[in-house]
């Protein structure tokens, strides 16, 4: 990259945590970054890129450097328009400095909004637009491989907008951590539990505690965040116990972790230290079939952590019975200092942090 050239880089996060991701980026990247509340993306404008610090950030999905903006109609003669703009544009652009006829390519679509076109026609436009371009200026086609492609084209669609960029992380999305070789069925996406951390405002020398850890992922994010905390995984399925710390070994934060089968509605009954966060996630409703049954787990563990939780302790976690949480904390005596929604897998839970 040329000395002062700003290059504007879009990121796609799990909506809802687009400030912590806004965070994340300017303390790494610097420049300047926006964002819209639940859009799903991040917008940075920067001349201190570095593209080998991308894997550094925690909460987001992918990556791309932005080379063309443009409005697109919701017709299917709209998309006429916008093949004839985007050729025009690629013809005064360095197209083969990202595409060669020696490079494989794909194109992604991510499409928001009610067209008359779908994600696979702005492909399929996008890509034969792209191999007439290199092939008029080379006098070969860049061959398309939609399995392992060297270059991903991401075009990104809200409503009248229509966003090009160059993949700078590879197809699979950065939630996917290599250490998750055994899942929890109701696993957390990383980058989410890293957020839920962020938004706790977990520091170094603090007591941190997962009761219902399932696979490990937020304690496993919580040693990978903090050099100097004292972790906790804790879950009554001893076999979820074992796959926790086999998968906090994959992550090589084995000996930063802590983890022990455990009773969450009898937390004030474990021996640990004075508790300053309890960050967790805990079934739904949704997925645990029974609702009264979890309501009345949540009632329980929620006394019970009310009574570890060391003075001003806080406890984050992350669910769809927030409107019971809600209530039941006030009971118990928690104080809410925080509450967001965001998307996790389809639904859209609430992030609750309380206070004691």
């Amino acid at each position: 990259m040329a000395d002062n050239q700003v290059i504007e880089i879009v990121y796609t996060v799990n909506p809802g945590i687009e400030d912590v991701a806004a965070d994340e980026v300017r303390a790494e990247f610097g420049g300047v970054v926006k964002y819209e509340v639940m859009s799903g993306h991040v917008y940075q404008s920067t001349v201190e890129f570095r593209s080998e610090s991308l894997y550094r950030l925690k909460s987001i999905n992918k990556a791309f450097k932005l080379i063309w903006r443009t409005r697109i109609g919701r017709r299917l003669e709209d998309l006429i328009v916008f093949r004839d703009n985007l050729l025009s544009a690629l013809k005064n652009m360095d197209i083969e400095e990202y595409i060669t006829p020696h490079t494989t390519f794909a194109v992604d679509t991510e499409r928001l909004g009610s067209h008359c076109f779908t994600s696979m026609d702005i492909s399929r436009v996008v890509g034969s637009v792209i191999q007439k371009v290199v092939e008029e200026r080379t006098g070969k086609k860049p061959p398309v491989d939609l399995r392992k492609p060297s270059v991903i084209v991401h075009v990104f669609v809200r409503e009248s907008e229509a966003l090009l960029g160059i993949s700078l992380t590879s197809s699979v999305s950065m939630h996917r951590r290599g250490y998750r070789i055994y899942d929890h069925p109701a696993a957390l996406k990383p980058t989410l539990a890293y957020a839920m951390l962020a938004i706790a405002n977990t520091r170094d020398g603090e007591v941190i505690v997962d009761p219902m850890c399932g696979g490990g992922t937020i304690p496993i994010e919580a040693g990978l965040f903090h050099e100097d905390a004292e972790i906790y995984g804790l879950d009554i399925s001893r076999k979820y116990v074992e796959l926790s710390r086999r998968n906090a070994y994959a992550a090589g934060v084995y000996g930063l972790v802590k983890f022990m089968q455990w009773d969450a509605r009898k937390l004030h009954e474990v021996s640990l230290p004075s508790i300053d966060h309890i960050i967790s996630n805990p079934p739904y409703g949704i997925r645990y079939g029974d609702p009264w049954a979890v309501r009345r787990l949540y009632r329980e563990f929620l006394e019970s952590a009310y009574k570890i939780l060391a003075s001003g302790g806080k406890l984050t976690i992350i669910t769809t019975e927030y409107s019971y949480v809600n209530r039941i904390a006030e009971k118990i005596g928690y104080i809410k200092v925080h509450e967001r929604v965001v998307q996790h897998g389809g639904i859209y839970p609430h992030i609750v942090v309380l206070s004691r």
